[in-house]
């Protein structure tokens, strides 16, 4: 798939060809019961890094189709604030839609930090969410994870993406980068040559309309700048006039908002 074609509706027709070949979403902290059952079951799991406005967009559409899945959230996102009201609201109205959360992990501010001390700051993190969203956190995924996370030298309290251990019998594909390693999820749906899938995609490749890579990017800005706006308008006296928000870019089919 080039960028282009990851599009609502192209992601809109994946969930439906897992429906069709007969696919249950499934929840992680089911992983033990279902690992050895008949059925087909998929792990969808949404990294959230820079925009929750497309996740909120995919948890939508992802609801209309009767399907749930696990947004992944990061306390340390430059693009968004967990604590701030507009991205807070996003979040509980993706957790009323019966999606779950699972905590983003940023390995990379604590790479000076022993194993064990890790260990603890995703315990950390994990309360924090748990306590501010009045949920079980029961699984993590690490951002862009490092050898340590890969090679099982840090252990947790709890399910992680990324151990061999906890995702074994599944196969695993994402569109990391905007590129699917190996088949394509409808593909897989298809085949039905693995009966338990992990699926990894991330909100805010998916975009309404057909763009380059440059132009998705440049929304997440523009999005992120808006939801700022919106709530200076509202809460600020002195914030009284909406601005024009204006990116510079070079693709001849971004067009600034």
């Amino acid at each position: 798939m080039n960028p282009g074609e990851f599009t609502c509706d192209r992601y809109q027709a994946i969930l439906r060809a897992g429906r069709v070949a007969g696919y249950r979403f499934s929840a992680f902290d089911e992983v033990k019961t279902v690992r050895s059952a008949q059925e087909k079951v998929c792990l969808l799991r949404h990294d959230c890094d820079n925009d929750l406005i497309a996740a909120a967009r995919m948890a939508e559409i992802e609801a209309a189709e009767g399907v749930s899945s696990t947004y992944f959230l990061m306390l340390r996102s430059v693009m968004y604030n967990l604590l701030a009201p507009p991205h807070t609201a996003m979040v509980r109205r993706i957790l009323s839609l019966d999606h779950r959360l699972g905590l983003h992990f940023d390995e990379s501010v604590v790479a000076h930090l022993r194993s064990e001390q890790v260990a603890a700051e995703v315990e950390r993190e994990r309360d924090l969410l748990r306590t501010e969203f009045g949920c079980s956190i029961d699984v993590v995924s690490f951002h862009q994870p490092g050898p340590r996370v890969l090679t099982g030298e840090i252990h947790l309290g709890c399910i992680n993406t990324y151990s061999r251990a906890d995702m074994e019998g599944f196969h695993y594909t994402s569109d990391s980068n905007l590129a699917f390693r190996g088949r394509e999820p409808d593909e897989l749906f298809a085949s039905g040559a693995h009966p338990r899938l992990h699926i990894l995609i991330h909100p805010e490749w998916w975009t309404e309309n057909a763009t380059s890579l440059a132009e998705k990017w440049n929304a997440m800005i523009v999005d992120n700048v808006e939801v700022m706006q919106t709530s200076l308008l509202e809460r600020e006296d002195t914030f009284n006039e909406r601005r024009t928000v204006r990116i510079v870019s070079e693709d001849p089919d971004f067009e600034s908002r």
